[in-house]
């Protein structure tokens, strides 16, 4: 029979028991709350830092609307822009020089920025990314043979809304002007490129020289570049020059701020601006350069379009413009040397527009003529 200690001992291992019991549940429900403010202070934290991101900027378009553009990391492969109806614009066979075209057209205050000598794996997409940061687009006078060796960089600016045109396969001054038909199985070449990249039948035509098609007598290469100009007119293809330039394919090698002033010198004054530019290897300067060059154009007033994007009025529609001769060949106000080299450092061709003639004999030096894919 239990005493009166043992009755007393065991009730007090009970209460003991109870007070374990309850610390622990304690101790439970501290750590599960502790849990539970750890987490909810994560969620916050991870919310105010989503919430304080920086907006995409916003531009303004040609209209004076905003025009959000995103940026490279979250935009997804824009549209390409379709390019406009050639027979907007005078026949080939009538005028094919899309500069004097230009500035006939029945528009103002517009810009065509062109790259030559790419497409390059380095200054290209740094091009390309700021054309999208400031929701612009260019013409890219592509090189044949870089395109072959940098097709992924070709298919991004077809992607991305640009237009890309020929400068010839090689873009070698020794090569390509020994004759009418040296150049022009250039052209095809450069053409066939062009198609196997965007995948269209017959992209638009549009041809630069290289070196520019200046009329100039300083340049060597200038006789056989104005007979090509009946050749490019006989088969359907425009070319064009440019009438203002960036200066980085002038002189002495320049830097961001250098290539400002002298657009800004050489587009003073002028209505419509067909801006020279290269995106070739050695043009670390011209991306650098390029978010404040058109920062500085829509300053002015200017609005950005691809070269197959002409408003034209014909001159039977307008009294003001003139019933004259439209050669102008003889400009040669940025006409460059005749360095006939094909890297970098060349001098800067001129842009141009045209149809494509097919490869005779597979050689770009072939001396028959070249015969026309339809």
């Amino acid at each position: 029979m239990a005493t009166m200690n043992e009755f007393e001992r065991r009730r007090r291992e009970r209460r003991m028991r109870e007070r374990r019991r309850k610390k622990r549940i304690r101790a439970a429900i501290i750590l599960i709350a502790f849990v539970c403010a750890v987490i909810l202070i994560v969620i916050l934290v991870m919310s105010r830092c989503s919430s304080n991101k920086p907006a995409e900027p916003v531009q303004l378009g040609g209209d004076g609307t905003s025009e959000t553009t995103l940026s490279p990391q979250n935009e997804e492969t824009p549209t390409p822009v379709p390019t406009a109806n050639p027979m907007t614009i005078p026949p080939a066979s009538e005028n094919n020089d899309l500069m004097d075209i230009i500035e006939d057209a029945d528009q103002e205050k517009r810009c065509y920025l062109t790259f030559d000598d790419g497409p390059t794996e380095n200054i290209t997409p740094q091009i390309l990314d700021t054309l999208r940061r400031y929701n612009v687009k260019a013409t890219f006078f592509e090189i044949g043979s870089l395109i072959q060796t940098n097709p992924s960089m070709a298919r991004r600016v077809y992607e991305e809304g640009h237009l890309i045109a020929n400068h010839s396969d090689g873009h070698n001054y020794a090569k390509l002007y020994v004759s009418t038909d040296t150049f022009m199985n250039e052209v095809n070449e450069c053409y066939e490129a062009i198609k196997d990249i965007t995948g269209e039948a017959e992209p638009f035509k549009l041809v630069r020289f290289p070196g520019g098609g200046f009329n100039s007598s300083a340049d060597s290469y200038s006789p056989v570049k104005q007979e090509c100009k009946d050749a490019l007119a006989e088969y359907g293809f425009y070319y064009c020059d440019w009438n203002a330039l960036n200066g980085d394919a002038e002189g002495r090698t320049k830097d961001a701020d250098e290539l400002l002033d002298y657009l800004i010198e050489s587009a003073e004054g002028q209505d419509n601006l067909v801006v020279l530019m290269h995106d070739a290897a050695a043009k670390q300067a011209t991306a650098d350069a390029l978010g404040s060059i058109i920062e500085y154009l829509r300053g002015e007033g200017y609005t950005f379009h691809r070269l197959d994007d002409i408003e034209y009025r014909s001159s039977s529609d307008s009294s003001s413009l003139d019933s004259g001769d439209t050669d102008t060949d003889e400009n040669s106000d940025y006409d460059t040397d005749e360095n006939s080299n094909s890297d970098d450092e060349d001098s800067t061709p001129a842009p141009q527009r045209t149809t494509a003639p097919a490869p005779s004999s597979g050689s770009s030096g072939g001396n028959t003529g070249p015969i026309i894919i339809q």
